[in-house]
């Protein structure tokens, strides 16, 4: 009798052996406790159990994985899958970081009662999932029809030390996998940025290129047909014909400068204007003449597209005139936001302009950039200023509403 259960008890352990390989070679979680729990119905002939995890706090248990019924209640798992670890029948092996066996679960004096739903236990198993010293959870089995012995409490603790091994790698494996998936995400959310910059830098470089040639080109190609058209009489058989090409010239130079502003149109920046005016501050103060400053004050506040794009596109043009026509040795950005506005100061200490230029730049053949400006604000509700600084240089003031 004895040599047979010797016999029994080794050929356990041999299953035991070949079980664990299997669930050592598993890497994820569901699978692994799946497997897992379906051995443990088998090696302890129990009829339902279940593997419980502590959360950080280890307050908590979370009935990761059960098998060997099915509630009635949809919502069964949902109400009871978290509970509170206390003294009671299963709370125990918790606590006391060792297995637990009782026989009879309805007189046990730790019996806390069930909740509803739940199939009545008469007979159960606990033992502790432990790696090295620390309690990470546990394995329960219940309703074996004769009981429980020790040779079962013994095989069951064997096999929860190597569950918890590999409950550990799962969470190891799902942790690296997470940590791959950040990185990839980084990487592609760098390289989109880079090609962001790349089309950026491309948009202004062929912006630039429009405006300081072909712009100026047919600007000149105007003023020389006014040229031409105030030295000759009206009557002149060419006048007409001269005319014309006049007005071809200003429809045309309305034309570049639509596709200026569309290549100019910034994208949207993840961290707001000041993220973008911080941006072009930087790069204007590149520049050896130049010393170039931001100061961003009061609370930043969410604007929408027409404002945010307006306001970068008026100070990018505002700090390349500062560069190419002021002789500006300093250019300070001011951006301040209050309850209902937002304010957007440019000051240089360059050259300034004339009063002429102040007083007439809506009417002139020139100065588009200053005129769309102005425009553009005041359409969204907004006023421009431009004026000479009190000492010296130019200073563009610009308020916007803020929509609720």
């Amino acid at each position: 009798m004895e040599k047979s259960r010797t016999a029994a008890f080794r050929q356990q352990l041999e299953s035991l052996y070949s079980i664990s390989i299997e669930i050592a070679r598993l890497h994820e979680m569901p699978q692994v406790l799946d497997r897992a729990m379906g051995y443990c119905l088998e090696l302890t002939q129990s009829a339902f159990g279940f593997i419980g995890l502590l959360n950080e706090q280890n307050d908590q248990m979370d009935v990761a994985a059960i098998k060997g019924f099915e509630p009635s209640d949809p919502s069964f798992y949902e109400k009871f899958r978290l509970i509170p670890v206390r003294p009671s029948v299963f709370g125990l092996v918790i606590i006391e970081g060792r297995s637990r066996i009782s026989n009879d679960v309805l007189h046990d004096p730790d019996r806390v009662g069930q909740p509803p739903g739940h199939p009545p236990t008469r007979t159960f198993l606990g033992v502790p999932l432990q790696v090295g010293e620390r309690v990470i959870g546990m394995i329960g089995v219940a309703n074996k029809l004769s009981g429980y012995t020790t040779d079962e409490e013994r095989l069951l603790s064997t096999f929860a030390n190597q569950v918890a091994v590999a409950i550990e790698n799962a969470r190891l494996y799902g942790d690296q996998r997470r940590m791959i998936d950040e990185l990839a995400q980084l990487h592609r959310d760098l390289s989109q940025a880079e090609r962001d910059q790349v089309l950026r830098e491309e948009r202004e470089r062929i912006a630039a290129e429009l405006h300081d040639r072909i712009e100026q080109a047919i600007f000149s190609l105007g003023l020389k047909v006014n040229a031409i058209l105030e030295r000759e009489t009206v009557t002149h058989p060419m006048a007409a014909e001269l005319g014309e090409v006049r007005q071809l010239a200003v429809h045309t130079s309305e034309a570049v400068r639509e596709a200026i502003f569309a290549l100019s149109l910034p994208r949207p920046a993840a961290n707001g204007l000041p993220s973008e005016l911080r941006r072009l501050v930087r790069d204007a103060g590149k520049s050896e003449e130049l010393e170039a400053d931001l100061v961003v004050s009061g609370t930043p506040l969410k604007l929408d597209k027409a404002s945010e794009q307006t306001l970068y596109i008026l100070a990018r043009e505002a700090l390349a005139n500062v560069l190419r026509h002021a002789r500006a040795k300093r250019v300070l950005v001011s951006l301040r936001y209050s309850n209902d506005q937002v304010d957007l100061v440019i000051q240089d200490d360059g050259t300034g302009a004339s009063d002429q230029i102040l007083k007439h730049y809506q009417e002139s053949g020139t100065h588009f950039g200053m005129k769309r400006s102005r425009r553009q604000v005041e359409d969204l509700g907004g006023t421009f200023e431009v004026r000479n600084g009190e000492e010296s240089g130019l200073a563009i003031r610009v308020q916007i509403p803020v929509k609720a």
